[in-house]
């Protein structure tokens, strides 16, 4: 049967259904490197062996609010990695290829710089409606991470089955000092140990005698009728 779990305890459970995005992650273009944020139309005219001045116009930071100053020609801004890309700007330069002017307020280029350069898009990771983990796969944690980063707080599992596990023969024991003609219980523990790897719930039956039938009988009609 199925049953709803909150996704952060969720490893290695099977999903019961698709997992799917409701949103794009990242929710907006944003920026791989610190550098500054430019239009590379306005590179278009910079000749060889030549520099132009943009304006360095502010600074974003991860998590700051997207700016709505209004851009104009030969502006750049100074942003951070993951830093949302303003309208109006659509390459980075990344820090290590900036040249300031000597006042600090304009950052110098001297040639053409492509459009989009380590800029990272709206759902480039996930976009919405995409599969997440598909019906029948076991949780994983990057299946988690994925879970926390677009707001997934709930997924539908596959309930674990339970296993009632016995040792049997007259011959085992759970004593630490045994005879010579007496064998440890050591089946029990190896299987409860099994059980996060299995994905079941172990529970322990204990030693079953060779001439237990009605016992075993009684363990098994009492687990089918648990609710646990």
């Amino acid at each position: 049967k199925d049953e709803t779990i909150k996704s952060v305890n969720s490893l290695n459970r099977v999903v019961s259904t698709n997992v799917y995005s409701n949103i794009n992650y990242p929710a907006g273009n944003n920026a791989a490197f610190d550098g500054y944020a430019i239009n590379s139309k306005d590179t278009n005219q910079i000749k060889k062996n030549s520099q132009k001045q943009f304006k360095i116009i502010g600074a974003i930071a991860a998590g700051s609010k997207p700016l709505k100053k209004k851009i104009k020609k030969f502006d750049a801004i100074e942003i951070m990695t993951g830093g949302i890309i303003p309208k109006g700007f659509d390459t980075i330069i990344p820090i290590e290829q900036i040249i300031f002017a000597p006042n600090k307020k304009y950052i110098l280029i001297g040639q053409k710089i492509k459009k989009f350069n380590h800029v990272r898009f709206a759902g480039s990771d996930y976009k919405k409606g995409e599969v997440i983990i598909n019906k029948n796969t076991i949780v994983q944690p990057n299946h988690i991470l994925a879970f926390k980063s677009l707001g997934i707080k709930q997924i539908k599992v596959k309930k674990k089955i339970n296993i009632l596990f016995f040792s049997t023969g007259n011959e085992i024991s759970n004593k630490d000092n045994i005879p010579n003609w007496m064998v440890r219980n050591s089946n029990t523990h190896y299987i409860k140990n099994l059980n996060q790897n299995f994905l079941f719930n172990f529970k322990s039956g204990s030693i079953l005698r060779d001439n237990h039938q009605n016992i075993f009988k009684q363990k098994i009609n009492k687990l089918i009728k648990s609710k646990d």
